[in-house]
């Protein structure tokens, strides 16, 4: 195959190499791509800094959106927006390409400080085309050396491959490098989509406000040790002093013989507080610390109708105040209804035909419904919509990550999700499950005697 190709392929050269190279023997660089995406700005950075005099100019052809928890470009051409609009959708659009799971990680935090000197010292240029553009054209300006050495301005690559981590290293594409005609046409069509195309950087305060949103409203925020600590501080006494248990429920524990356990109470305070903020919580104190205790303090404190749902060998017996029957007793549950969660299609129906108005529900080894492809998962999804959710488990993660999220979508709904920097839960936990099986095979077989395993 001609080495005008690049492929990405085994036995050819990547995209990334290819820039790698021509950025260090380049003046200006020319890229017009669909968005300008930060994992592909992590495969360069380090050429870039190594070439000081260097600058870039980025004509971003589309937006960027969120569709079913991925990032993809959209083309949509709205000519009655003005340049105030259109600038405000990029950073809307840098917003999701920016805070989401893949760029959670040391790399990005490291690169990210650089990319705000370059805007600063305006050597990163970024415009908007005017229209809609799906071209990927890479244009280098050479130096002055080898400008005058080749007797040529500089050459081109234009091809399928974004400027992504993907489109640069991983991902099969077809790209050709050209280097002995076509460049002053390639730049021509470029300086002329620049020409006409929607400022971003150069807009009023433009780069001011990309800098302010990279350093305050990504998850590459600058955080000084005092303020993480100030946070910390702040987030605990707000839970300590936002809900307090009342004189009653101490007393219900001496009454029946309950230490008060200062753990516990804190627990309840703390699970109160959660559940108003998220709607429910996750109770996941070892074997032999109270979970159901604490459980049934937040019940008695909350006064809601409820349902608790646990393994039939621990709903007891009401007669012989035993198992949940007990706590329903001492607690004074009396709003409670106890079922058990052997059968919850069957509960599922006798709710909705009963018209059975709870508000709270309660499930007692949560961990048993992390399986979300089941039958019985649907069910116990059915029975909390819309309702607060306490889940108690002593093992939530058992397999992987997605023991917890399978959890958390009792009572979260993934993409309107606000217990991260981004709405996107569903995301996160993709990462996160990906990063543990490569742990997982790393553990597995990093003492293999295939050197190929390792």
């Amino acid at each position: 195959m001609s080495n005008n190709f690049i492929t990405n392929s085994a036995e050819n050269a990547t995209l990334k190499k290819r820039l790698e190279k021509l950025i260090l023997a380049s003046r200006e660089l020319k890229f017009l791509v669909g968005f300008f995406y930060f994992s592909g700005w992590q495969e360069i950075y380090k050429k870039l800094q190594d070439n000081p005099e260097i600058t870039l100019k980025i004509l971003v052809g589309l937006q960027v959106d969120k569709y079913l928890s991925t990032i993809v470009e959209v083309g949509l051409q709205d000519d009655s927006l003005s340049q105030e609009e259109h600038f405000t959708q990029f950073i809307k659009s840098m917003g999701f390409a920016i805070n989401n799971a893949e760029m959670d990680n040391e790399d990005f935090y490291n690169q990210i400080e650089f990319f705000i000197q370059l805007l600063d010292k305006g050597r990163l240029i970024i415009r908007k085309t005017l229209n809609p553009n799906h071209a990927k054209v890479y244009l280098f300006s050479y130096n002055t050396t080898l400008a005058d050495t080749l007797d040529s301005k500089g050459q081109f690559i234009t091809g399928s491959s974004n400027l992504t981590k993907a489109g640069l290293r991983s991902q099969e594409e077809f790209n050709v490098e050209i280097k002995d005609y076509g460049f002053e046409t390639g730049e021509a069509y470029f300086d002329e989509l620049w020409e006409t195309a929607i400022p971003i950087t150069e807009a009023e305060n433009g780069t001011k406000i990309i800098i302010d949103f990279l350093q305050h409203k990504s998850q590459a925020s600058l955080i000084t040790p005092f303020e993480a600590y100030a946070l910390i501080l702040k987030t605990y006494l707000e839970l300590q002093e936002a809900k307090k248990i009342s004189d009653a429920i101490t007393r219900l524990l001496d009454e029946n013989g309950f230490e008060k356990y200062q753990y516990q109470l804190d627990a309840v305070n703390q699970a109160l507080n959660v559940i108003e903020t998220y709607n429910g919580v996750i109770i996941a104190d070892v074997v032999g610390l109270g979970k159901s205790v604490i459980a049934s303090l937040i019940a008695n404190q909350m006064g809601k109708r409820g349902l608790i749902l646990c393994p039939p060998g621990l709903i007891g017996s009401k007669k012989e105040n035993s198992g949940w029957w007990e706590y329903w007793n001492k607690f004074k549950l009396y709003n409670w209804d106890i079922e058990s969660s052997g059968n919850l299609e069957a509960v599922a129906e006798s709710i909705q035909k009963n018209n059975l108005e709870y508000q709270i529900i309660i499930v007692d080894e949560a961990h048993k419904f992390r399986n979300q492809d089941t039958s019985a998962y649907e069910a116990l999804m059915d029975i909390c919509r819309g309702k607060q959710v306490i889940l108690l488990s002593a093992t939530p993660f058992n397999n992987s990550p997605a023991d917890v999220f399978s959890l958390l979508k009792l009572f979260i709904v993934p993409g309107a999700s606000g217990i991260t920097i981004e709405a996107d839960l569903e995301g996160r936990f993709n990462a996160y499950n990906y990063r543990f099986k490569r742990l997982s095979n790393i553990l597995k077989y990093h003492k293999s005697d295939n050197p190929e395993k390792r």
